[in-house]
């Protein structure tokens, strides 16, 4: 029943998405007034999008349940809420699942709100007069509206790449400014910064190095101070063996971090490739171990590649084990089949790393 009512509800969006894709032209206006149309809420409550605006805005986001990216975007900005909320910015999650809901597709949308756990007020679009008014062709979308009530900023689809510029678009409409953190205190990251880190991260895992180096500038650029966004940078350099490059971006993090973990273990790395570097770890595998047994999955990783290259294929599987404990990935993944040796050894490194890399599990 439940597989039932989604297909049947994705249908009949698709009908309406299709129905109203030459109507793209009539959403109102960048900097004209913005409609904030009464809706309903899960109690079939009349609530006006007016009373539920923040004193500096609102961002409406049109979902779908059925839609994996609709989902993902809702999470983001249910995650991002309580720090909106206190710069005076609400979120409104408007529901365009159905024309109309009935009391089973009402029960539904309940169940499966209560299992994201979300803060943010959901609403219901019957009929889909909201999702007209703004002429949307594609769920998820997103409208963010001044403290004006003017439209300054519309989002169709959501991308890895578009949603660094949703926030950026949040923060200028409700002139929330965002300085980096001062070089004496590394109690708190810039967000900008953990954002476009962890989208370096996500496109890393994803195959795309070329996006993800950018998204690493543009981490380091919005934190001058932070110095993860830095080591991901000397590792994508290590991955292509350009040892001038890791070393000048493994001292600017160390300047920054001495005890930063994945800087250590990227020096013990680097210190493994080329014995003559100026900052030569002592023992790479000491290091590696240490860093393993606080749970840095890459650093296990690569201990056990070090260790299998040399033979010692005992501690290698300890390793590899140690590794897949912590990542739930297999480091053994990228060697199957493989003659041990150096090459092979380095080339797994680099792709285990970068399929741990959007875990957090370092």
């Amino acid at each position: 029943m439940v597989a039932h009512r989604m297909t049947r509800s994705a249908a009949l969006l698709a009908l309406a998405l299709s129905a109203h894709a030459a109507a793209a032209g009539e959403r109102p206006p960048i900097g004209g007034p913005a409609p904030l149309l009464a809706l309903r809420d899960l109690a079939g409550k009349p609530r006006a999008l007016n009373e539920v605006k923040g004193r500096r805005g609102i961002v409406i986001l049109f979902w779908a349940g059925w839609s994996d990216r609709s989902v993902e975007e809702l999470k983001r900005l249910d995650a991002a809420s309580a720090d909106l909320a206190a710069h005076g910015v609400t979120i409104a999650a408007v529901n365009v699942d159905r024309f109309s809901l009935d009391e089973g597709d009402a029960a539904q949308l309940r169940d499966q709100i209560d299992r994201l756990h979300l803060r943010v007020a959901v609403l219901v679009d019957r009929g889909l007069e909201l999702f007209h008014a703004y002429g949307v062709v594609t769920v998820p979308s997103t409208a963010v509206v001044d403290d004006r009530g003017r439209l300054s900023y519309f989002l169709y689809g959501y991308s890895h790449e578009q949603r660094e510029a949703l926030f950026d678009a949040i923060n200028a409409a409700a002139g929330i400014v965002r300085p980096p953190s001062a070089p004496t205190a590394r109690l708190a990251i810039a967000p900008a910064a953990l954002r476009r880190l962890q989208l370096g991260r996500l496109q890393l895992q994803q195959g795309h190095a070329d996006a993800a180096r950018s998204s690493f500038e543009l981490s380091a650029e919005a934190d001058v101070t932070f110095a993860d966004p830095l080591v991901e940078l000397a590792a994508l350099a290590l991955d292509t063996s350009d040892r001038a490059a890791a070393h000048d971006l493994l001292d600017r993090a160390a300047a920054m971090d001495q005890q930063n973990a994945a800087l250590r273990r990227e020096r013990a790395r680097l210190s493994a490739l080329d014995a003559s570097t100026a900052r030569p770890v002592a023992d790479p595998q000491t290091t590696l171990a240490d860093l393993a047994r606080s749970d840095d999955a890459a650093a296990a990783g690569y201990l056990g590649y070090l260790l299998w290259a040399a033979g010692d294929t005992t501690r290698a599987e300890s390793a590899f084990e140690r590794a897949k404990e912590i990542s739930d990935v297999d480091p053994r993944s990228w060697i199957a089949g493989e003659q041990a040796g150096p090459a092979a050894a380095w080339s797994a490194m680099t792709k285990y790393r970068r399929q741990v890399a959007a875990t957090g599990r370092w």
